[in-house]
């Protein structure tokens, strides 16, 4: 868990723990969070992605057309 405070904190954010001892749940809790972060963020940079590739393919589909319709 330290290393994660230790990211978080190059950024500037602080990590506060509120049941620093007793269960080992609640690591278990914060590793599957940041899973679930991790796994939001990715799927929206691929979706980006894609969408992007979608419209440069569009794109050059109508360059290609237009080349084609003026010849």
């Amino acid at each position: 868990m330290a290393w994660i405070i230790a990211l978080l904190a190059r950024d500037g954010v602080s990590v506060e723990v509120l049941h620093a001892k007793g269960s080992a749940g609640g690591m278990e809790q914060l590793l599957a969070d940041f899973m679930s972060l991790i796994a939001t963020f990715a799927g929206r940079m691929y979706g980006i992605r894609s969408r992007e590739a979608r419209k440069r393919l569009l794109a050059q589909a109508d360059t290609r057309l237009e080349g084609e319709g003026g010849a």
